[in-house]
């Protein structure tokens, strides 16, 4: 057990679950669109990480980059102004290269990590998708961001502790995002151009796992969901 699963213990379970949720929604925000400058200043001054119930004080490692996020923001913030637009062309760059253009190799696709040819659109995103329908959900834009996209991914683990289905959000973490996102971390913390980018794919994957140790403290079970026969369509 990690020494920082104590604490979220004591509070009651609905509340810590979306004080959870709030977290990894404010993660999906941090990798759904390009940051600038002017969002490292507000973070800086709203004090992130430190409020982020998944980045457990008293475990090594997400104190760790705890103080590295937070030691890179109050940089970042120092910038001067004539330093700025540098500043936001290497983070718009270093966004591209990782989500849009996919130069850094780093997918923030499930499918790419877990099918055997590494493509989109593939067995895993329909598992992803009948996870989803099962519980009543769909992407409404998947051509714009398919269904095993990490922000997706991301805001469906948030609802389902909003919605007070814990056993849905720790089956997901456990068949679906756990199992690639340690993948995407590595490649994003080795390719990465920016520190912030890199801070931010290891804050997340530890937010996860964190997610999923405090469930399994919980007592919860994991409700798992059979991979859907569909090979391909995307209807």
């Amino acid at each position: 057990m990690n020494a920082g699963l104590a604490a979220p213990a004591a509070l009651a379970p609905v509340s810590w679950q979306l004080q959870a949720a709030e977290d990894l929604r404010m993660l999906e925000r941090l990798h759904a669109r390009e940051i600038g400058s002017a969002v490292l200043g507000q973070l800086w001054q709203a004090g992130f990480p430190q409020g982020l119930i998944l980045l457990p004080a008293g475990q090594s490692e997400a104190g760790a980059v705890r103080q590295r996020m937070g030691a890179l923001l109050q940089a970042m913030t120092a910038v001067p102004e004539t330093g700025r637009p540098a500043l936001d062309d290497d983070l718009a760059a270093d966004y591209a290269a990782i989500y849009l253009t996919h130069s850094h190799r780093a997918s923030p696709h499930e499918s790419v990590w877990l099918d055997d040819d590494q493509l989109l659109l593939q067995g895993p995103t329909f598992a992803v998708r009948a996870f989803y329908r099962h519980h009543g959900l769909r992407v409404a834009n998947w051509r714009a961001m398919p269904d095993d996209h990490l922000c997706n991914e991301l805001e469906f683990v948030a609802l389902m502790l909003e919605q007070q289905r814990p056993e849905a959000a720790l089956g997901f973490l456990r068949q679906h995002l756990l199992q690639w996102l340690p993948l995407f971390t590595q490649r994003v913390a080795e390719r990465a151009d920016t520190a912030f980018y890199a801070e931010l794919a290891t804050l997340t994957q530890l937010a996860c796992a964190h997610c999923a140790d405090l469930l399994q403290q919980a007592g919860v079970d994991a409700a798992t969901v059979p991979a859907s026969p569909v090979t391909c369509g995307m209807s």
